[in-house]
C-alpha cells in the first residue's frame, strides 16, 4: 500500500463528512453527498490535469490558483452549467473554512478562495424544450433485445414519466416503487431538503419496469438500488457519469435521424415532462408538486416557456404578408405548418 503523503487532511475529510456536516452542521444526505462529490470531483481533476495520485495529495493542493483550474475545467471539459460551478464553489469554500479553523496558516489561502467570484447564472427560462416526437425518438435509440439496452430505455423512460431529477432516480431503491392491488404504480421519492412526494407511474412505463426487473432483479431484493453497476463483482449505485455516457450515445444515433435535436442531458427529460404536462392542461400549482418545487415561483418558468413558444407561433401570422388588414391571402409559412395548425 502506497504511504499517504498528508494523512491529516485525509483524516479532516473523512470528519468533515462524517461528523461536521451531519452533525454539527444539521446538513441533509444529499447535501453531505454534493460535498462528497465535489472533494472527489477536485481529486480526479487533481489526477488527470496535474499528475497527482491520491495518496501524493496534500492541503497545499487545495490552493485558490488550483481551485480556479478545478472551475475552468468543470465548464470547459465537462461541459457544467454555470450553476454547477458555483455549488462546487461554495462546497470548497465551506470545507476549506473547516480546515482553516484548525490552523491560523491557511487562513491566507482561505481568503483568495472566498474572493473567488461566483459566475453569474441567467435567470431562469428554458430556451430548449423536446418535443413529444424528439421524446419518442431518443426512447427508440436503446437496442432492447440487449441487456444494457433494455436497462437503458427504461432509465430515460422513468426519468421522463416521472419527471424527477437525475439524482432522485440514481438514488431509488425497489422499496420505493409501489404498486397497489389496482395494478397502479408509484415512485416515492426523497427530493431536495428531504422534501417527500410520491408520483404515479404510467402503464407503459410499468410494463418496462416488469421486463427490467425480470433480467436485472430477479431476487425483488427490496434494499437493492433499482439501477446499479457491478465492478469486479461488486454492486454499486449507478453513477451519473455512466448515465452521461449512454444518453450521448443515444444523443448521436438519434441525430443522425433529426440533426435538428439539441444537446440532450437527463434534465431536459424533467423540462419536457413538465412543459408536456402544463400544455395538457395540468394546473400550475401541480404542476410544482409533481417536480417537487419548494416553491410556486420556480414552477412559473413553463409558464413563461409556453407563452413564449406561443408567441413564436403568432409572429409568423402577423408580419405584413399575413396579415389580415391586406388583400394578400393568409399562408401559415409553408404546408406542413398549416397541417399542424389546423390539426
Amino acid at each position: 500500500m502506497k504511504k499517504v503523503k498528508d494523512p491529516k487532511l485525509f483524516l479532516s475529510i473523512k470528519t468533515y463528512l462524517s461528523v461536521y456536516l451531519p452533525e454539527i452542521r444539521a446538513k441533509s444526505d444529499n447535501t453531505i453527498k454534493s460535498h462528497r462529490d465535489t472533494l472527489n470531483l477536485f481529486f480526479r481533476f487533481l489526477k488527470l490535469k496535474k499528475n497527482l495520485s491520491l495518496h501524493l495529495i496534500t492541503t497545499d493542493d487545495f490552493s485558490s490558483s488550483l481551485v480556479k483550474e478545478f472551475l475552468d475545467w468543470l465548464i470547459d471539459e465537462r461541459n457544467c452549467s454555470f450553476a454547477t460551478r458555483n455549488q462546487r464553489l461554495s462546497c470548497i469554500r465551506t470545507f476549506y473554512e473547516y480546515l482553516a479553523e484548525d490552523n491560523v496558516e491557511l487562513f491566507n489561502n482561505y481568503s483568495k478562495i472566498q474572493k473567488i467570484k461566483k459566475t453569474p447564472v441567467p435567470d431562469k427560462t428554458l430556451d430548449i424544450i423536446l418535443t413529444i416526437e424528439d421524446i419518442r425518438l431518443i426512447l427508440k435509440q436503446p437496442n432492447t433485445e440487449s441487456k444494457t439496452g433494455l436497462r437503458d430505455q427504461f432509465y430515460m423512460a422513468l426519468l421522463y414519466d416521472t419527471g424527477c431529477r437525475n439524482s432522485e432516480i440514481l438514488n431509488l431503491r425497489l422499496k420505493d416503487i409501489h404498486i397497489n392491488s389496482k395494478g397502479e404504480a408509484s415512485v416515492h421519492v426523497m427530493g431536495k431538503r428531504n422534501k417527500f412526494r410520491a408520483t404515479p407511474i404510467s402503464k407503459h412505463v410499468l410494463g418496462l419496469f416488469n421486463k427490467y426487473m425480470e433480467v436485472y432483479h430477479p431476487q425483488m431484493i427490496k434494499t437493492e438500488y433499482l439501477f446499479y453497476t457491478v465492478r469486479k463483482g461488486i454492486i454499486n449505485r449507478m453513477s451519473s457519469d455512466n448515465v452521461a455516457r449512454f444518453i450521448k450515445k443515444y444523443e448521436v444515433s438519434a441525430k443522425a435521424i433529426n440533426p435538428n435535436l439539441p444537446h440532450i442531458h437527463p434534465h431536459l427529460f424533467r423540462h419536457a415532462r413538465a412543459m408536456h404536462l402544463y400544455q395538457a392542461g395540468m394546473p400550475l400549482a401541480l404542476v410544482s408538486e409533481w417536480l417537487g418545487h419548494a416553491q410556486l415561483e420556480t414552477t412559473l418558468i413553463y409558464a413563461n416557456a409556453d407563452v413564449t413558444m406561443k408567441q413564436k407561433a403568432i409572429e409568423k401570422i402577423i408580419d405584413d404578408r399575413n396579415s389580415v388588414f391586406n388583400d394578400e391571402p393568409f399562408k401559415y409559412e409553408n404546408d406542413e405548418d398549416k397541417k399542424n395548425f389546423m390539426d
